[in-house]
């Protein structure tokens, strides 16, 4: 083993505390580990396939075997907790593996989950020349199997389906509405913030937000409104109550039917505002809104549907009538299939396949739809999904409760993939303000 890879990996007895403490694993480095065939085998292969990493974490095997990666402080802990995720690293080389590794619980994250989200990054420029693949793999499959089982679920969440003709909204919003509560805004909005600096609270931004879309599209009193999407019916009573508009709101979530309906009447705008249970296409083509508003109905649209989506939009706006769409874009088309996307469109929206900014307005102009103004938020939903994510992890117990530890991990994982991307330009987010000539 060449020195260079002898000072990145070393292993050292470890306790097995029920937290386990990187820091304190550190402090007793001078502990040597008596080697048996499995930590010799492991060592082995986590050399090959660490040795280009830049960065510090630690591993923990499932004999609670240590693993120190690279010279700084370890910035998490990857715990594994059977052989065979090992062997899957080598077999298959594949982030999405390790994903539902971590969701089935054979793979726990202690430290800084953000820092192990990159190493999905790393996985992708892995590399092995075929020969040295194959002497993994043969090592990977002599590895003795764990008798550590995952931890039983607190609660058995619904398990959505991906098939052909399962809908994409499944994962997204076949939750009760207490699950969104935990994380969420005071108005439910699971959407983008409008932050006025870095330190706003999320509940000021989502207001700001609010606002801000009602002001772009010239809201007047007496306007009819059309609510594609329906987000928990937050922006449609934001808009009743604050600018006196008269707004249907459609959504295809029984569970986001039913929120909406309740807070409609907890408000008292049920002369204001109705909510529909119903598809975008079951709309009726005729012109008779004066405004329509599309909150991040795209994940559930797809690319292959965005022209007949506008068009459906054009259908019933009326001439001179104002459409604000506020949706995810693609910022780096060569990227299109870079894995967290693959994984997110895969996981929670199988339909919703991103397109970019310049092809949205292609279509709106081939549409009728006559662009306005086009406003980017990517830094202000980075920020949003920070505090999302914060949020969820500060009620960790009450979620697992709620729709089990399962759902918790898929969500968790979830967003922090999608904050490192809008952090990293990989995807942003837009509004997009235009007019039905």
């Amino acid at each position: 083993m060449s020195s260079n890879l002898n000072h990145a990996l070393r292993f050292e007895q470890a306790w097995q505390p029920e937290v386990f403490d990187t820091h304190t694993a550190l402090a007793d480095s001078t502990q040597v580990l008596n080697d048996n065939g499995d930590n010799t085998k492991s060592r082995f292969i986590l050399n090959r396939l660490f040795q280009n990493y830049s960065g510090s974490f630690a591993v923990r095997l499932w004999n609670g075997s240590m693993l120190y990666i690279g010279k700084d402080t370890p910035a998490f802990t990857f715990c594994l907790e059977n052989a065979s995720v090992l062997r899957d690293m080598v077999l298959f080389s594949d982030p999405t593996r390790l994903a539902e590794a971590y969701f089935a619980g054979e793979v726990e994250i202690l430290g800084d989950f953000s820092a192990a989200m990159q190493l999905h990054y790393y996985f992708e420029s892995v590399s092995l020349p075929l020969h040295e693949k194959l002497g993994l793999v043969f090592r990977a499959l002599t590895l003795a199997d764990s008798q550590t089982e995952p931890a039983a679920e607190s609660a058995q969440p619904a398990q959505p389906v991906h098939s052909s003709t399962a809908p994409s909204v499944i994962l997204d919003y076949n939750l009760p509405g207490d699950f969104y509560r935990m994380w969420l805004d005071d108005k439910m909005m699971h959407s983008c913030a409008y932050f006025g600096d870095a330190a706003q609270d999320l509940a000021q931004a989502q207001h700001n937000q609010l606002d801000l879309i009602c002001l772009k599209l010239h809201l007047q009193h007496g306007d009819s409104v059309l609510d594609i999407g329906g987000n928990w019916g937050g922006l449609a009573c934001w808009a009743a109550r604050h600018y006196g508009v008269f707004v249907h709101s459609i959504t295809q979530s029984p569970e986001q039917y039913a929120y909406a309906l309740a807070e409609v009447k907890r408000q008292g705008l049920e002369k204001m505002v109705t909510v529909a249970l119903c598809h975008y296409n079951d709309l009726p083509d005729d012109a008779r809104y004066d405004k329509v508003f599309s909150i991040g109905i795209r994940s559930q649209v797809g690319e292959q549907h965005l022209a007949s989506y506008l068009a459906k939009v054009y259908s019933v706006l009326k001439p001179g009538g104002l459409f604000l769409d506020h949706e995810v874009t693609l910022e780096s088309p060569g990227r299109q299939h870079e894995i967290s996307t693959a994984f997110i469109n895969r996981q929670v929206f199988p339909d919703g396949d991103l397109t970019t900014l310049s092809h949205i307005r292609q279509e709106m102009q081939s549409g009728r739809l006559e662009i306005f103004n086009v406003e980017g938020l990517r830094r202000h939903h980075a920020l949003t999904l920070r505090r999302w994510i914060a949020k969820l992890e500060q009620q960790h117990q009450q979620v697992t409760q709620l729709v089990g530890e399962r759902t918790f991990r898929i969500w968790r994982l979830y967003m922090t993939a999608c904050a490192i991307q809008f952090e990293q330009g990989v995807t942003g987010i837009h509004q997009i303000l235009a007019v039905r000539r």
